[in-house]
């Protein structure tokens, strides 16, 4: 058992140094995380797994079977399916039924690896207290310890450690193929001088367990610093049996950059987003009515989660611009708007450029005026 620890320790401390000498930013930093792989799992064999071997799945416009597109998620199915009813993880899953991915990796990025994670008094209020519904303290405090307490017996019953040990060369390919892929222009600078803001670490956190395609932006706060995250199943097809040459799916340039650019940009836009006038987003929400059913499929079923995309990914367009990829941002606005109908992503990129030429002297100020363009539209 210890001759595995040490072996996982050895993987993350070796990203972080490469982290740290990299001359793209010192800030960034690349990891595996334990017990976001063991959440990832969790989730696969519980609910994505389901119906697995007799669904397809659109990859870049043609339908095949969802289990060859998943496939290093299917060889975690076939191993471990046998776990989806373990009582310890429907304990586990029980207190947290509510609650989607982003907000349990975000916790579980301060706690300690399972099967030794334990709430502790350093970690904020906010990042539990959606453990209850009613938003009660005392009841989130006791639903977390449950929720903990479950995934760590659930951690051993599989023997997590054992698995981590047999897929160590999967992991360290999968680093590689970030570290290799990573673009050679600073896109984390590009962002804090446009967004005039800045965090003290960005994280890089590919996983194998979390499905392909899933993508989390999350940030926490302790000490005074806070670091923010883009946590990230495979980008891409993998070949990991039977060959001489392993593929983990992270090799993607550009699909990288356009994902991390587009997860640690909810940090700098969310909390802008946030600040609006209710009465504004209110008065505006019916302008969701025309994309509901298309926004809903991509999982957004909110006005306020639409305009976190809409503004994250007009960000995103003029981020590409920034360092040079004129051919991206074009990509990128012509399948936000055709293929994915974020309609009002040309109004939020006029304002945003008359930021970028000083018009505005505030990201926050910028938006209002954004959001003002877009209830016109009304």
């Amino acid at each position: 058992m210890k001759k595995t620890i040490t072996l996982i320790l050895l993987i993350g401390l070796s990203c972080v140094a490469f982290a740290q000498s990299t001359t793209l930013n010192k800030k960034l930093k690349i990891q595996i995380n334990k017990n976001v792989e063991l959440l990832g799992l969790a989730y696969f064999i519980g609910f994505e797994g389901n119906d697995i071997e007799t669904k397809t799945i659109d990859v870049r416009g043609k339908k095949m079977p969802k289990k060859d597109w998943h496939n290093y998620g299917y060889s975690i199915y076939e191993k471990y399916k046998k776990f989806a009813t373990n009582e310890s993880l429907a304990t586990s899953f029980a207190v947290a039924d509510h609650l989607w991915l982003d907000y349990l990796i975000a916790f579980l990025v301060q706690v300690d690896a399972c099967p030794n994670a334990q709430l502790t008094d350093a970690i904020a209020e906010s990042y539990y207290i959606n453990f209850s519904k009613t938003k009660n303290p005392k009841e989130a405090k006791e639903n977390v310890i449950v929720f903990l307490s479950g995934l760590n017996a659930f951690s051993k019953e599989i023997n997590f450690e054992q698995y981590l040990a047999d897929s160590q060369k999967y992991y360290e390919v999968a680093l590689e193929e970030v570290r290799k892929s990573l673009p050679e222009t600073d896109f984390i600078s590009a962002m804090e001088n446009f967004y005039k803001g800045s965090f003290n670490t960005y994280n890089l956190v590919p996983s194998l367990t979390i499905p392909k395609g899933m993508g989390f932006g999350i940030r926490y706060t302790k000490d005074k610093q806070t670091h923010i995250y883009n946590v990230f199943g495979a980008l891409d097809f993998q070949q990991f049996s039977g060959v001489n040459t392993l593929q983990m799916g992270f090799a993607d340039k550009q699909r990288l950059r356009e994902l991390s650019v587009h997860e640690f940009g909810h940090s700098f836009v969310n909390p802008s987003v946030d600040k609006l006038p209710e009465k504004l987003i209110i008065e505006t929400e019916s302008l969701l009515e025309p994309m509901r059913l298309v926004m809903s499929n991509q999982g957004y079923n909110t006005w306020r989660a639409c305009l976190y995309e809409h503004f994250v990914r007009a960000g995103e367009i003029m981020i590409a611009e920034k360092i040079g990829d004129k051919q991206g941002a074009k990509n990128l606005l012509n399948s936000y708007l055709q293929d994915r109908r974020f309609d009002y992503i040309p109004t939020i990129i006029t304002e945003l450029r008359k930021y970028d030429n000083g018009r505005y002297k505030t990201y926050d100020e910028t938006l209002l005026a954004a959001m003002k363009e877009i209830a016109k539209h009304k």
